[in-house]
């Protein structure tokens, strides 16, 4: 994570116990860019909001999958992020996804 300012591995802290897979909290945007998500794409009422994105890296560095959501609930859910891995199916469209401006 060597420049990427704000983003840290594995914020479990805040939930003990309860996150046991590794992750990563990007409140900057900075690794969400690298991968093409821009952060504020999305515009509600002349305001912006965040985009919420997951993206999926293999541990050989490969991306399996991004998927950028057009608003706040359109990602996929933890139970089908998982399912995704497991399955090695990493396919994914919400049924209320929005379209871009």
């Amino acid at each position: 994570l060597a420049g990427y300012e704000g983003a840290r591995k594995s914020p479990s802290a805040n939930y003990p116990g309860s996150i046991w897979w590794s992750h990563l909290s990007d409140p900057a945007g900075k690794v969400a860019a690298t991968y093409g998500a821009s952060p504020m794409a999305f515009a509600v009422h002349s305001e912006y909001i965040n985009r919420p994105t997951t993206i999926i890296i293999d541990q050989e560095g490969v991306l399996r999958f991004a998927y950028y959501g057009t608003f706040w609930g359109d990602r996929p859910s933890i139970h089908k992020t998982l399912e995704m891995i497991q399955q090695n199916d990493f396919t994914f469209q919400h049924p209320k996804r929005l379209k871009a401006n």
